[in-house]
């Protein structure tokens, strides 16, 4: 389960956004429905899981759209709780009204070579990062990530790569999320998504944000938004 887990060498953990993932994959096959929006919360430590159970059901909804709700378990310990909405009213025309920034394409930025801690074939190694553009004094990130299996830009990937969040910034690095929400808009083909991360404010040890990703195309693609515990040592105080 190397490849679905983050954290320090030794104790490796699910990253949630795989968790988060792997229950919205459950509720849509079970529903036959496309997703449109969960939150997870995430109740406790996933180090040296080697399977997650996942249980779903509808818990209400009306013709168009059902609600749903899934628990994941490790070892019969529950480790996340999901609530989600799944489904579409049809026909229906497409708007987009949020613009992806100006910002440079992938092949004009530079590989982000930095490594994240983690063991050797752990998720950071599945993915390429490039940084588009970056103002830590104003809280913003944007940033191009691809997966090097070439997987399309679903709703599974997307919830993956929303769950960067705390990554967008020197002081959150190393923190870990209390809380996830997660808005599906559309697939997008494989290859480079921009995530475009607004860090909203540092409070009682909490950072609070959201973010929009988007295609190569400017396509709107999700929406997301997290609350974090910051860790007791910053990056930043770590290299000053």
């Amino acid at each position: 389960m190397a490849p679905a887990t983050v954290g320090p060498e030794g104790a490796p953990h699910v990253m949630g956004g795989v968790a988060l993932a792997a229950a919205l994959d459950a509720m849509v096959l079970e529903s036959e429905l496309p997703p449109l929006w969960a939150t997870i919360q995430f109740l406790s430590p996933t180090q040296h899981a080697e399977q997650l159970d996942i249980r779903c059901e509808q818990c209400g909804g009306g013709q168009s759209v059902g609600q749903w709700q899934a628990e994941v378990f490790v070892n019969g310990r529950p480790t996340h709780r999901v609530s989600a909405a799944l489904g579409a009213r049809e026909p229906a025309e497409q708007r987009l009204f949020a613009t992806m920034p100006d910002v440079p394409q992938p092949d004009d930025c530079e590989p982000l070579i930095e490594r994240r801690f983690g063991d050797p074939g752990s998720l950071y190694d599945q993915l390429e990062w490039r940084r588009a553009a970056y103002d830590p004094d104003a809280g913003t990130l944007a940033m191009w990530t691809r997966n090097l299996a070439e997987l399309p830009s679903d709703s599974g990937w997307l919830a993956i790569v929303s769950d960067f969040f705390l990554g967008a910034h020197p002081d959150s690095w190393g923190g870990s999320s209390l809380d996830a929400t997660f808005r599906f808009i559309q697939s997008g083909d494989p290859g480079w998504v921009l995530s475009v991360t607004q860090m909203a404010a540092f409070d009682r040890g909490i950072a609070h944000g959201s973010a929009r990703h988007f295609d190569q195309n400017g396509r709107l693609l999700a929406i997301s938004s997290q609350t974090g515990v910051l860790p007791r040592i910053s990056r930043t105080e770590m290299l000053s």
